[in-house]
């Protein structure tokens, strides 16, 4: 389950959707978008207002050459920045042949297509946090590559156990994979000394 933990967080509810083609688009970096706001705010508008306040004239300006220095490299930084966040995303796309992910922005080194033959089984995962409040189990179901685990794609996510078994039926049943679940290491039991 590594394919979203890598580029981004996995979304706390995922669905790729019940009918083929599933899809799923993420904009992983927009929640980020609020940093390079406040920067903007910070180094391009309240210097610019503050110019605007006092009246300040270009020939001022050009004397006082801190002020504008400012504002043109806090716009070249700060819009840059809003331009990355607002730019990146991710969409999967599973036919009944193909697998594949386009990355845009930041992420576009990641774009790939793969026939759907080369994965081999619809891995089940269950995480639960115990250190959360409320200590919801989320449950998650990735298409796991033959030979490339970066390829594993993660096909849904969610704390619904009733929608997590739905869709794990309807996942088997359209893309003819076998389900393999979450191997879980054997509890070891205590020992008791004998007399």
């Amino acid at each position: 389950m590594s394919f979203f933990e890598v580029l981004s967080p996995v979304p706390r509810k995922m669905d790729m959707g019940g009918d083929l083609p599933l899809r799923f688009e993420t904009r992983p970096l927009v929640g980020q978008v609020v940093w390079p706001l406040l920067g903007f705010v910070l180094l391009v508008v309240l210097p610019g207002a503050y110019a605007l306040d006092q009246g300040l004239s270009l020939a001022l300006l050009r004397e006082q050459w801190m002020l504008p220095l400012v504002g043109v490299l806090g716009l070249f930084v700060t819009g840059t920045r809003i331009v990355r966040c607002l730019t990146t995303r991710l969409e999967v796309v599973v036919t009944a042949s193909e697998v594949s992910l386009r990355g845009a922005g930041a992420l576009s080194a990641f774009t790939w297509n793969e026939p759907l033959a080369h994965y081999v089984s619809l891995d089940c995962e269950r995480r639960h946090h115990p250190d959360w409040i409320g200590a919801q189990d989320e449950y998650g179901i990735a298409l796991t590559h033959r030979k490339d685990p970066e390829r594993n794609v993660v096909v849904h996510w969610s704390r619904d156990s009733r929608r997590f078994e739905d869709r794990l039926a309807r996942y088997a049943q359209l893309l003819r994979l076998p389900v393999r679940q979450e191997q879980r290491a054997p509890v070891a039991q205590p020992r008791v000394a004998r007399r």
